[in-house]
């Protein structure tokens, strides 16, 4: 207090003038330019400059980095941090190998994430996998559907969209037209060929035309349940590639074939325990 320091023969000018000033460091502000994924690519400062930048091939690998500035930029693709020891990107419930494109750990949630424990998306240009546990764009989760469709159905005309199937995703308008104009045979296999769309149907049959529901144990072995909830995979991934790569999306009526069987799998899923 004043009264100590006057016994000192001192005044708390004295005593601050002797003092180092507080070190503020100056904040800067930069914003993400990111890619369609949520990739950064850039980091603009104030004045619209670019501090930072960098390329990126498909699989997350950095092929060119522009950092006069040596900035830390860690942040990948949603979920992901880049660790400087390792060179390996932290997504949460496990690390991602971006030279093997693939993560280095088992899949925690097992089968309901996927057929293989160590798949990062087969599409990462377009999907991507923020919490390290889903390896397709439709998680199947404790017999029942996290539907994580994050852009759509790969359509241009996405903007236009106004119904929603029952899971909430939306209807592409245009494949309304693509699938009349299949049936009146104006445009037969819509944006495949006709010989691409036989071969998706006839796999389609084969694998969607069974029995696939499953039922509890004793009732049902495990390993029948298990080769139905693989089937099950199996019919809805065939429904989607032809929603998609034929038909915008699909249809109201055959988004919903397509959700029907991922909810049987997700079903059979919760019989696995």
């Amino acid at each position: 207090n004043r009264a100590w320091l006057a016994q000192c023969g001192l005044t708390p000018e004295q005593i601050q003038n002797q003092m180092e000033p507080e070190y503020t460091p100056e904040r800067t502000i930069h914003l993400y330019h990111c890619d369609h994924r949520g990739l950064p690519l850039a980091l603009v400062n104030r004045e619209g400059k670019t501090d930072w930048s960098a390329e990126y091939d498909a699989w997350d690998n950095v092929l060119r980095e522009n950092n006069a500035h040596n900035m830390k930029q860690l942040i990948r693709l949603p979920g992901q941090q880049y660790d400087e020891e390792t060179g390996l990107y932290y997504n949460r419930h496990r690390y991602y190998d971006p030279l093997q494109g693939r993560y280095i750990t088992q899949d925690p949630i097992g089968l309901r994430g996927g057929w293989n424990f160590y798949q990062y998306p087969l599409n990462p240009v377009q999907y991507i996998d923020s919490l390290g546990l889903c390896v397709e764009d439709l998680c199947i989760i404790e017999g029942g559907i996290l539907l994580s469709f994050l852009f759509g159905a790969g359509s241009t005309i996405q903007a236009q969209q106004s119904q929603t199937d029952s899971y909430g995703r939306k209807v592409n308008p245009e494949s309304d037209k693509l699938t009349n104009e299949h049936k009146t045979g104006i445009n037969p296999g819509g944006n495949c060929t006709p010989d691409e769309l036989n071969y998706l149907q006839s796999e389609k049959n084969r694998l969607c035309n069974q029995s696939r529901a499953c039922a509890p144990p004793p009732r049902m072995l495990k390993e029948e349940i298990f080769r139905r909830y693989q089937l099950n995979l199996a019919c809805a991934s065939v429904r989607k590639t032809i929603n998609n790569s034929c038909f915008g999306g699909g249809d109201k009526t055959h988004m919903e074939e397509e959700n029907k069987a991922y909810k049987t799998a997700a079903d059979c899923s919760g019989l696995m325990k």
